[in-house]
């Protein structure tokens, strides 16, 4: 079973991505700052991490840097409300993908599988 790690400082909507994703099967877990994602990349190594743009005084391209210094192989994905051209070249930069936020449960789920079936493929 895939492990995800989502950060999100939306309560609502980390709630609702969890949820979409635990009912699929993968075992989700959440965090609501940079912070938190530290510690709970400290104790696990998880499959994927998706991370919104904005975090606080944070953004989720530090989710990702943090991750990938423990866990080099982890998969990223950056997650923004509209398109965002400059944080796609960013996120390109450190091999993540960035996307809009999907709106519903299709949308999440084609991204995470396509994501960790090319991980798995690499």
């Amino acid at each position: 079973m895939s492990q995800i790690l989502v950060v999100s400082a939306d309560d609502g909507g980390l709630n609702a991505t969890l949820h979409v994703l635990r009912t699929a099967g993968y075992c989700a877990t959440g965090a609501s700052s940079l912070t938190e994602a530290r510690a709970i990349l400290a104790d696990s190594a998880p499959d994927l991490v998706i991370a919104d743009e904005r975090l606080g005084a944070f953004n989720g391209l530090h989710v990702i840097v943090t991750a990938r210094a423990e866990h080099p192989g982890v998969g990223a994905i950056v997650t923004t409300p509209v398109k965002n051209r400059g944080l796609e070249a960013d996120a390109r930069s450190l091999n993540a993908r960035c996307m809009v936020k999907p709106r519903n449960a299709a949308g999440w789920l084609a991204a995470v599988s396509g994501l960790l079936t090319v991980e798995r493929v690499a």
